[in-house]
């Protein structure tokens, strides 16, 4: 176990295993590192045929079958995959480490290599189940807004065509044929008709407001941030100050519980959103408000260990990482660019001494909800598994060890 499990209920300002020493940027991006390269090494940019055991390196000569699947999660074309290449992206450019970036690179790489030959055999299988279908065929916000944020990212500097094609693709999804509400919130047809996820302000707003940095059209950035203020609207809970996990639009009230991660989803939108949003922006103080509210609400349901809990209001939930994770990286995020006030920061530090709890001394980390849909009741959230080094959350601890490590520089 990892010796700073002993700390978990110590409210200090990171302490380092217990020496009574504060834990500098390097210590921090030596752990997160960790993590990363547990990742690296897990990564094998292959298919698999699950029949027969056989490993593929060229699935175009191969031939597809309907046990054929990438090797590992993080070769599919996935949300979360998206997420941990923004993570990578940010971990390279502040260690300075050129294979964090050369992941994204060579991640999609793999995906763009064997799409023309999959997009051709392509029959409308089920997206979750044939190779990197989300990458074919788009039908939610999930198959396109993440993975794209991190294409955009490396587009800016690898000008690849097929790219530029998926990122076209990708916009005008969003823009024009996604389902939306009669007031023009981003909805889904499941579990029922006009559903709005908490999750899908993530999986739109930092695609568009990338898209608006990459292309100078204005009307991405204008319906990134319209975004914000309509599921604000229809989740925020002003009572106990958090978000609903949906909204139902056919009977008008919200559904399923104060889940973490659906929090950490908007809050990260939010937070990412102000990274790119001009400074003379109308709006821009609305936002800034609008994340404030947000940290401040979420102080009052941290635990003494630094983390929240899977269910933000019930205590007796358990303790969850990626909502944690997110919360540390747009809390960290927003007192760097001076959005928030500097005292936010002992929140901040105190939840990245919960983290460290929760990564194992070979890099995986442990505690993260697996995926999640909408659930009827209470217990459906208390009941969500917690798989050993989840994909789910750990784009999320890379994103927060980097900013933690700006807030210590």
């Amino acid at each position: 176990m990892n010796i700073r499990c002993l700390f978990v209920g110590v409210l200090l300002l990171i302490p380092l295993c217990g020496m009574g020493q504060e834990v500098s940027k390097e210590d921090v991006l030596s752990t997160i590192c960790r993590v990363a390269d547990h990742v690296i090494q897990q990564t094998t940019y292959r298919y698999y045929d699950q029949a027969n055991g056989v490993q593929i390196d060229d699935l175009s000569r191969y031939g597809y079958n309907k046990y054929v699947v990438p090797q590992n999660g993080y070769n599919d074309w996935k949300y979360w995959n998206g997420v941990i290449h923004i993570g990578f992206n940010a971990l390279g450019k502040v260690t300075g480490n050129e294979k964090y970036q050369s992941y994204t690179k060579k991640n999609f790489e793999f995906f763009f290599k064997d799409r023309p030959y999959l997009k051709s055999i392509y029959k409308g299988n089920d997206q979750w189940h044939f190779p990197v279908a989300q990458g074919i065929n788009i039908t939610q916000l999930d198959d396109c807004g993440a993975m794209g944020a991190s294409l955009i990212e490396l587009y800016e500097n690898n000008r690849v065509v097929a790219y530029k094609e998926y990122i076209d693709m990708a916009a005008d999804y969003i823009m024009y044929r996604q389902q939306r509400l009669d007031d023009g919130t981003f909805s889904r047809p499941v579990p029922n008709n006009h559903t709005v996820w908490a999750d899908d302000l993530y999986m739109s707003v930092p695609f568009l407001i990338r898209m608006w940095k990459l292309t100078g059209i204005e009307l991405y950035m204008e319906e990134a941030v319209n975004q914000i203020f309509l599921f604000d609207k229809h989740l925020y809970d002003e009572k106990v100050g958090l978000m609903w996990h949906c909204y139902y639009d056919d009977l008008k009230v919200n559904g399923g519980t104060y889940w973490g991660r659906c929090n950490g989803w908007m809050m990260v939108a939010i937070a990412d959103l102000l990274r790119f949003l001009p400074e003379n922006h109308s709006r821009r103080n609305e936002v800034i408000a609008l994340l404030n509210r947000q940290i401040q609400n979420l102080a009052q349901y941290q635990s003494a260990s630094g983390l929240w809990h899977q269910i933000l209001n019930k205590e007796d939930s358990y303790l969850e990482t990626s909502c944690s994770a997110m919360f540390v990286y747009s809390i960290a995020l927003a007192i760097n660019n001076g959005w928030v006030d500097k005292r936010y920061k002992t929140i901040a530090l105190t939840g990245w001494n919960g983290l460290l709890t929760c990564i194992t001394d070979e890099g995986a980390v442990t505690g993260i909800c697996a995926g999640t849909g909408i659930g009827n009741d209470v217990k459906f959230y208390y009941d969500r598994p917690t798989p050993y080094n989840d994909i789910h959350g750990l784009g999320a601890m890379f994103l927060a060890g980097v900013e933690i490590s700006k807030l210590l520089d």
